[in-house]
């Protein structure tokens, strides 16, 4: 997975693929520009910048990565040259295997991410398969992500030893953790961290 955040991402086309994918760059932390003559009518809902006019040379500059979403393969190609010349990374709609990047069927839950690809072979079946899995995930394992996070910052702060702080970090995602959320609550799993926590520094101490 590449950082987004705060990047350049261009996207040249107006439909449904094209406004899917500004989603996904959004939800990445994306700085999305969609540039086409028409655009998908839910693209005003979205907070994206949009030239609505056909692309021309000189719209990929400060570009990280470009989206090439239209159903012109002399437009797509155009844009692929011109982001090949400027070294920018390419997503392309029409034919993915000309491209640098590709996106996989995604769904986020609280922290947690399911993707899903299939080389290519069935956008739809990776669609498929991304809503059966992210159906399938315990919504207490959301929990017990959501209420660990900190600890993890504060087990890389506190534990020096490489080997405990691994052990410690594993301990909190391990079931039992899971099994202490259950019955006893998130504040019952809080004090549960905190002694793993106390347990790595004791070990290291000894």
């Amino acid at each position: 997975m590449v950082s987004l955040t705060g990047r350049r991402v261009v996207i040249v086309g107006g439909g449904k693929v094209a406004r899917r994918r500004a989603r996904a760059m959004l939800d990445a932390g994306a700085d999305v520009c969609v540039i086409a003559p028409e655009m998908d009518a839910a693209f005003s809902e979205l907070p994206v910048s949009r030239i609505e006019r056909g692309y021309a040379v000189g719209d990929l500059e400060n570009a990280f990565l470009v989206v090439v979403a239209t159903d012109d393969t002399a437009i797509n190609d155009a844009v692929s040259r011109e982001a090949r010349r400027l070294e920018i990374l390419i997503n392309r709609t029409d034919q993915p295997e000309l491209g640098d990047v590709t996106i996989p069927a995604h769904a986020h839950r609280g922290p947690l991410t399911v993707s899903v690809h299939t080389g290519g072979i069935s956008a739809s079946a990776a669609a498929d398969i991304r809503d059966q899995l992210i159906e399938s995930v315990d919504p207490d394992m959301i929990r017990l992500l959501q209420n660990v996070a900190p600890f993890r910052q504060l087990f890389k702060q506190r534990i020096c030893d490489a080997g405990a702080r691994r052990r410690a970090l594993r301990a909190i995602t391990e079931p039992a953790a899971l099994a202490v959320l259950k019955a006893e609550g998130e504040e019952a799993l809080q004090r549960h961290c905190q002694a793993i926590l106390s347990d790595a520094l004791r070990q290291v101490k000894t």
